[in-house]
């Protein structure tokens, strides 16, 4: 007989990762969604690997990946970037949150730097089918909440404002889940 070692790769984990920095409540977006149970805490770095759940609709099971928060130089390994955009690479959507306890600016910077990390990665990121979402819409006032969806808005990104906590906003966002993955 022989004897073979064989490597395999799985290249497809969910078919939504939920992406975004830490604590920009991608776990909690996973609870409300889903019946898994991720670790939800308010400091950096709680989710260390991609945790999963089963968004059940009306015709339809959509598996959904909590993915590890990015950080700036993710895509030259900082932190454990690589592990990290190795897992987005193995989505085939992704919702981009974009946490609302920042002033508008700070959003942008944020949103940016995401952006162009899984640009710079080694993997196939940057041109998967992306939903971004103002998340944690419930720890500001409406005016402000416009104020950052405005200023997305006039930079050309289609935002919309979500509240894990409330509700607020979920319905839309399985509803763009389900025309994206048609």
């Amino acid at each position: 007989g022989e004897i073979k070692t064989i490597h395999l790769e799985l290249k497809m984990i969910a078919e939504v990762g939920l992406i975004g920095v830490p604590n920009a409540g991608k776990s909690s977006l996973l609870k409300c969604l889903t019946k898994a149970n991720p670790k939800i805490a308010n400091y950096p770095f709680t989710t260390l690997f991609p945790n999963l759940g089963t968004l059940l609709t009306h015709d339809r099971e959509i598996i959904i990946a909590d993915i590890p928060g990015l950080i700036s130089g993710a895509s030259q390994g900082e932190g454990l970037g690589f592990d990290f955009l190795k897992h987005i690479e193995r989505t085939k959507i992704l919702i981009h949150l974009v946490s609302a306890s920042r002033l508008s600016e700070d959003c942008w910077k944020e949103y940016q730097m995401i952006v162009k990390e899984i640009k710079e990665s080694d993997y196939e990121i940057i041109n998967k089918r992306r939903i971004t979402i103002l998340s944690k819409s419930d720890l500001i006032t409406s005016d402000e909440e416009d104020k950052i969806l405005s200023f997305f808005r006039t930079n050309g990104i289609d935002i919309f404002s979500l509240s894990s906590f409330t509700n607020k906003g979920i319905s839309i966002l399985i509803e763009k889940i389900l025309l994206q993955l048609t």
